[in-house]
């Protein structure tokens, strides 16, 4: 059941961008943000990675003031929100290891070699500085551009960039694993 709820909150949060776009298109903002409550809400009941709560209170915080506020701008500024909380958390692992990104390898790998670990560290100041810039890009869709430009960063390019990333550390992490094999 637990994963179910996962499920639902991920897939959720996924079409976000669209829901909001549709929904301030059809000038209806009040069940978008009524369901980034739920999300929110679902997402805490389902007690997740205790790291990801900040990223669960701006989802219940920008619904909930969205309503308070009666203000849609909430809604749009739930990435730049959802952004600067992922660097927070990833900072985090910075300041406190392990790094972020030497959690999901050692899921993987449990025994990381050292290399690995500073590998892995690296990646994680990479991911930082992505989620800086996209924080930017995405305040700056909220401020200056149309929804039609908002939904495309916020729903698909961003995306796109994260899924480049994730794909160019992997390739890279390959390559270094090769090149360390060789030299041992």
């Amino acid at each position: 059941m637990k994963w179910i709820v996962q499920g639902i909150v991920v897939i959720g949060l996924i079409l976000y961008p669209f829901l909001v776009g549709y929904s301030l298109a059809q000038g209806q903002y009040i069940w978008v943000s009524g369901l980034l409550i739920v999300l929110g809400v679902l997402r805490l009941l389902s007690k997740g990675n205790a790291l990801l709560w900040p990223l669960t209170g701006f989802a219940i915080l920008c619904g909930s003031l969205s309503l308070i506020l009666k203000d849609q701008a909430w809604l749009k500024l739930y990435p730049v929100l959802m952004s600067l909380g992922s660097l927070a958390i990833f900072t985090a692992t910075l300041i406190k290891p392990p790094s972020m990104i030497e959690r999901f390898a050692r899921l993987a790998e449990p025994n990381l070699p050292e290399a690995g670990v500073i590998w892995t560290r690296k990646v994680t100041i990479v991911w930082c500085i992505f989620f800086v810039f996209n924080a930017l890009i995405s305040l700056a869709t909220v401020l200056f551009t149309s929804m039609q430009v908002w939904v495309l960063y916020n729903g698909f390019i961003s995306y796109m960039l994260m899924g480049l990333l994730l794909l160019g550390e992997f390739i890279l992490r390959k390559r270094q694993q090769r090149l360390n094999q060789l030299q041992e």
